[in-house]
């Protein structure tokens, strides 16, 4: 999404573009798949509608509020032995079990604090410098709330269980959550991609798919200027700009030869997240929310999160329900397949016992995005690389120069954008 943003705003400014994309379609994490005839992202994710960069692009081209289906207000919770229901609201969270008596004021008031808090001072506040355990801990929030409310469900969302990513990071998530809703656009996380995809043609543009980017390649009378990269077939692809909008591993790997510097500033811990695909001949649950996992941690896989996509991403009746069961692994080795199977069976044998489970449901994928996002404990937000690299037409985007997010990712690539916009001004309109 970093580089398709970027792209567009180029081509509206009237720079030829090319948009040179690894895969068979455009969207990276964000891709959508179908199966069984309905849309099926790659992965469990969700849009902030308070993202302001996002909403916008989305508006340009032509998504609209109507165009999203909003979780319903709360989750359900698990905790290995009964069920809860919290709210992402604060009026949400009244009678959940996890909270302690002062846990609803307390996370009042901090609802209230961000709600009214500019989004650049809550991300690059002083609270940075702790972690997000050790932050709520110090705003008194009790064991309760942290094992059951903000463990299992910003554990997901960090893809750290562990809680300890800076708090600036999940102030920043948490202001979202106050101040819109969490939603999925209709034909899912990949739809963004596409319509970006589409606007950029509409303006000039070029997409091409399937073209894999191998390295850049330099001026030989100038290192310190790019004239193309070159694709894994040996095709040179000629430009007076490049922006890199590849994950973190990928870009490393580009610069490793051109700007060291730049490239060690990304060698940054992964956080992986193992998504498996169900497709179901009878619904497990009804209702627009997602299933948290608080149960206490404990060797092996883990289901932390269940999802029936299904019954947000529309795409005709009568077709099988699909259910997304994700496992955040964090930094830790990602589990086999059929392991992971297993403990899905059993977490739902705990859930809903009378559930026929294996009767009704048909394992049809297995996603792993072992670099889902980086890990951002206190220090890490403030080394990342901006979108400026050692060669002057060569730039930086995605969400590894930003905090990660689908806001970040979008962010980033509309700064790069701005800058690469600047150069070929200056260079008398050399496309990019």
């Amino acid at each position: 999404m970093s580089g398709l943003a970027a792209a567009l705003r180029l081509a509206e400014g009237g720079v030829r573009v090319t948009v040179l994309e690894a895969a068979d379609e455009v969207g990276g994490r964000a891709r959508t798949i179908e199966v069984a005839g309905r849309p099926v992202d790659r992965g469990f994710q969700s849009v902030f509608t308070a993202y302001p960069a996002t909403r916008r692009l989305m508006r340009d081209v032509g998504i609209r509020d109507d165009d999203l289906v909003v979780f319903g207000r709360g989750s359900v919770v698990h905790d290995g032995e009964r069920w809860s229901r919290m709210g992402a609201s604060v009026g949400g969270t009244f009678g959940f079990r996890g909270f302690a008596p002062g846990d609803v004021a307390r996370l009042g008031r901090l609802g209230a604090e961000l709600a009214a808090t500019p989004t650049d001072r809550v991300l690059w506040g002083s609270e940075r410098e702790a972690t997000t355990e050790d932050y709520l801990r110090a705003r008194g929030f009790s064991e309760g709330s942290i094992e059951g409310f903000f463990r299992p469900l910003f554990g997901v969302i960090t893809a750290d269980r562990s809680l300890q990513s800076d708090a600036g990071y999940f102030r920043f998530l948490m202001q979202m959550l106050v101040r819109g809703r969490a939603a999925v656009p209709v034909e899912g996380h990949g739809m963004i991609a596409r319509w970006t995809a589409a606007a950029v043609r509409q303006h000039g543009g070029s997409v091409r798919t399937a073209a894999r980017v191998a390295e850049i390649v330099t001026d030989p009378g100038d290192s310190g200027r790019a004239v193309g990269v070159r694709l894994d077939g040996g095709e040179l692809v000629s430009s007076g700009c490049i922006v890199l909008a590849t994950e973190a591993p990928a870009t490393r790997q580009l610069l490793a030869e051109v700007d060291r510097q730049t490239a060690r500033a990304l060698d940054l811990a992964p956080r992986g997240v193992t998504t498996l695909v169900y497709e179901l001949s009878h619904a497990l649950y009804s209702g627009r929310t997602i299933i948290l996992n608080s149960a206490p941690t404990r060797p092996g896989p883990r289901i932390d999160l269940v999802c029936q996509e299904s019954n947000l991403l529309h795409r005709g009746e009568g077709l099988p329900d699909i259910v997304l069961a994700s496992c955040v692994h964090g930094d830790g080795p990602e589990h086999e397949s059929a392991a992971l199977a297993a403990e899905m069976e059993a977490t739902i044998a705990r859930w809903a016992s009378g559930f026929p489970w294996r009767a009704h449901s048909r394992l049809v994928d297995v996603i792993c995005h072992g670099h889902a996002q980086f890990a951002v404990p206190p220090g890490v937000r403030d080394d990342l690389p901006g979108a400026a690299t050692a060669l002057e037409n060569v730039f930086l985007a995605g969400d590894q120069t930003m905090p990660p997010s689908l806001e970040g990712g979008v962010v980033s690539g509309e700064r790069a954008a701005g800058l690469a916009h600047a150069l070929v001004d200056r260079q008398g309109g050399v496309g990019a």
